[in-house]
């Protein structure tokens, strides 16, 4: 069995749970919860001083226990984060 890598973390800045800060492939930072979970997508590799993170197609997630979850998709404060398509920040508008 391999040993999982350890990447450094630091706490959200909404709601204060540990994440992995992660470089994208658009070059977009994007948190990361710390553990792997069955249901993660996303795929660490360290990069110097950075890690990068993809999304893993479907197809190729069958078994894999090295997925992490984008920490959007659990953060209770996730909706003040994401960006209108106006390019601004906050929620749905009603």
């Amino acid at each position: 069995m391999t040993e999982q890598p350890t990447y450094k973390t630091s706490p959200c800045g909404s709601c204060q749970r540990q994440v992995i800060w992660t470089v994208t492939e658009n070059n977009k930072r994007m948190p990361v919860d710390p553990q792997p979970t069955p249901d993660g997508s996303v795929a660490l590799t360290a990069d110097g001083a950075d890690v990068r993170s993809r999304v893993v197609e479907a197809k190729f997630r069958f078994g894999r226990k090295d997925l992490h979850r984008s920490h959007f998709a659990n953060c209770p404060n996730a909706a003040q984060h994401r960006r209108t398509r106006r390019g601004g920040r906050g929620g749905r508008r009603g």
